[in-house]
């Protein structure tokens, strides 16, 4: 397979439930076609006259095969199946079978050949086809189908029909891309005079460039007089020396139905999935998600003694809002892509858009919120606060026990062996009282700002936490497949411009 074909394949192959269009019908018949000759021998070169009736396509090829095979005629088309004249016709029956070629229109020219010219010819397939105009349509038929197949065509023309609009407008102009095996010869030119045969190839070859074949050559000849004959003969030899028509056939039918893909598919092109709409994409889901809501009510719940109960029941993720941002990112991303590919890349979105919701809202609700409830410092301080609360209740009831003995029972804490401390002269129960106070005062007002801080850095975190699973949500459940879908369709545009190149 040539890279051509390969490309085409592989366009093709990407194309596949993409793109919808009649011209990927044609570009599978190309490969097929292809494939069947390239198995069969490319030692041989098939090449074709074709013409309209009268033109003498079967005269010149009575006189190239230098045997009177084809029936002459002027006005009634007289070639009802391809003739075949065969030079080396070793491996050249599977290729005549697919030609349908009939064996009874066989001929094999070698033993009737000078040496010289067999070497010169071997390989060559000359085949008259009938009249492209005949009234019957099985022969126009034949000629659609040979058209198709071969890998040379020499379109023999004449004075008076050169300018015929079928002939330009059904086979010459769809063969565009196909000049490197076109020739057309202008024959009876002994009818004209020197001056009207220069300006009849002139105006032949206004026509050709019109039809798009720029490249194609034109030949002169008459099949009546022998004029211009070597120079046809000629072309024949170096196109069986170059053992190339055939790949070039192929080659330059990968071209044009690459050309009708490409024209089919539309100028337009895909869009970008750059940082940008990364960036806005998450954006959109974290507004959806709701996660600006969530941190502040784990930064709210933060610190508290049995904050898993603290936290409130966070809300639903919006469908609506999600699959609304989802579907956004798909538009930018198909761009302006027409031909079947910017409704692929979409439904890709709606695919995404789908499935988003409940992914976003199991991912964000697996992530703990809690978090740990501060450092060391703020544990130590947790113990401060604590122990100064503890001492300030003892240093109180001690203090109300001894009002009390003061008040209604002098002495019985004496009776019972307790005694009234004193520190620096003061007594102990009203120290421990006042320096727990202050103590307990001082962590706490210590403690306050620390749990605002502690509050909002923890609201930081979650919300972070957060918006990283949404982005890696945004990343693997939308933008990745939006990108292998338009790695396909790269694969696809590469591909269509190789084979159309």
């Amino acid at each position: 397979m040539t890279t051509r074909l390969a490309a085409l394949a592989s366009a093709l192959d990407a194309g596949a439930g993409r793109f919808f269009d009649p011209s990927t019908a044609e570009a599978r018949e190309v490969l097929d076609r292809a494939g069947s000759r390239l198995e069969l021998s490319m030692a041989h070169t098939v090449v074709a006259l074709a013409g309209s009736t009268g033109s003498g396509k079967s005269s010149l090829f009575n006189r190239i095969s230098e045997l009177d095979i084809a029936r002459v005629g002027v006005r009634r088309p007289t070639t009802t199946l391809p003739l075949a004249c065969v030079w080396g016709g070793e491996g050249a029956e599977p290729l005549l079978d697919w030609l349908e070629v009939t064996p009874g229109n066989r001929v094999t020219r070698e033993s009737a050949l000078e040496p010289r010219t067999e070497d010169e010819l071997a390989g060559l397939i000359l085949l008259d086809l009938p009249d492209h105009d005949s009234t019957e349509v099985s022969h126009r038929h034949t000629v659609d189908r040979m058209v198709a197949l071969v890998d040379l065509f020499v379109w023999v023309l004449d004075p008076q029909k050169y300018a015929d609009a079928v002939v330009h407008e059904r086979y010459l102009r769809p063969l565009a891309t196909h000049s490197d095996v076109t020739m057309v010869v202008l024959n009876q030119i002994d009818q004209l005079a020197p001056d009207d045969v220069a300006a009849c190839v002139g105006d032949l070859r206004r026509l050709l460039d019109d039809d798009g074949l720029h490249q194609a050559p034109i030949l002169t000849a008459s099949a009546t007089t022998g004029e211009g004959l070597a120079e046809i003969v000629d072309v024949l030899r170096q196109t069986v020396a170059r053992h190339r028509a055939g790949v070039d056939r192929i080659e330059a039918d990968a071209r044009r139905a690459a050309r009708k893909m490409a024209a089919a598919a539309g100028p337009g092109r895909p869009g970008g999935l750059g940082p940008a709409e990364r960036a806005s994409l998450t954006e959109a889901l974290c507004e959806a998600a709701h996660i600006d809501a969530r941190a502040e009510a784990a930064g709210a719940a933060h610190l508290c003694r049995g904050r898993r109960r603290s936290l409130p029941e966070p809300a639903q993720v919006d469908r609506a809002a999600c699959a609304a941002a989802v579907r956004n990112v798909g538009s930018a991303a198909a761009g302006t892509l027409t031909g079947g590919w910017g409704g692929s890349v979409r439904a890709v979105a709606d695919e995404a858009a789908g499935r988003s919701p409940d992914v976003l809202e199991k991912k964000v609700r697996e992530v703990d919120l809690d978090g740990g409830r501060g450092g060391r410092w703020w544990r130590a301080g947790g113990v401060v606060e604590w122990l100064a609360l503890l001492t300030g209740i003892v240093g109180g009831l001690w203090a109300v026990a001894l009002e009390l003995e003061e008040r209604f029972e002098p002495g019985w804490l004496e009776r019972l062996g307790l005694v009234q401390p004193e520190v620096l002269g003061s007594p102990v129960p009203m120290v421990l009282f006042v320096v727990g106070a202050a103590v307990g005062l001082v962590a706490a007002a210590i403690r306050v700002p620390m749990a605002r801080r502690a509050r909002r850095r923890h609201a930081a975190e979650v919300r972070e936490v957060l918006r990283g699973v949404v982005a890696d949500v945004a990343g693997d459940e939308v933008l990745a497949p939006l990108e292998a879908e338009l790695r396909v369709y790269d694969v696809f545009r590469r591909g269509l411009e190789h084979a159309a190149r």
